[in-house]
């Protein structure tokens, strides 16, 4: 739990124990980049303890680490091309020079388990109708 806020926080693997607004705008940002343009892109908004992302149909998942939260992206991708697809775009984010450190570590939380999209787990997020 957190001194200062009373929260508790979630180590991120990512973005480790201590993590501050402007990552989490930087996450926020560089997920919207890799997913621009995609059919079912959904809308990632940067909170003080994670984010809230929502899909094109209203659902939304509240997620507190960044593999939490691109298993929710994924999720709302149902096409296996639009999967693959975000899955090279998030590579090609990752390797670029001009995103280097933390929005090649995001972009790179997309192939990590390219396979999430079958069963996104929100265990720890709660889904909205």
């Amino acid at each position: 739990m957190c001194g200062a806020c009373g929260r508790t926080t979630v180590a991120d693997p990512i973005l480790g124990p201590v993590r501050t607004m402007r990552q989490h705008l930087i996450v926020a940002a560089t997920i919207s980049a890799v997913c621009t343009g995609l059919p079912g892109a959904p809308k990632v908004t940067a909170l003080a303890d994670g984010w809230m992302m929502t899909g094109p149909s209203g659902t939304s998942a509240q997620c507190r680490t960044v593999e939490e939260l691109c298993s929710a992206v994924l999720g709302c991708f149902t096409n296996a091309s639009v999967i693959d697809h975000l899955v090279r775009r998030g590579q090609a984010y990752a390797t670029d020079s001009a995103n280097a450190g933390l929005p090649a570590l995001v972009a790179r939380a997309f192939d990590a388990s390219p396979d999430a999209a079958a069963s996104p787990d929100h265990s720890e997020g709660k889904l909205y109708d």
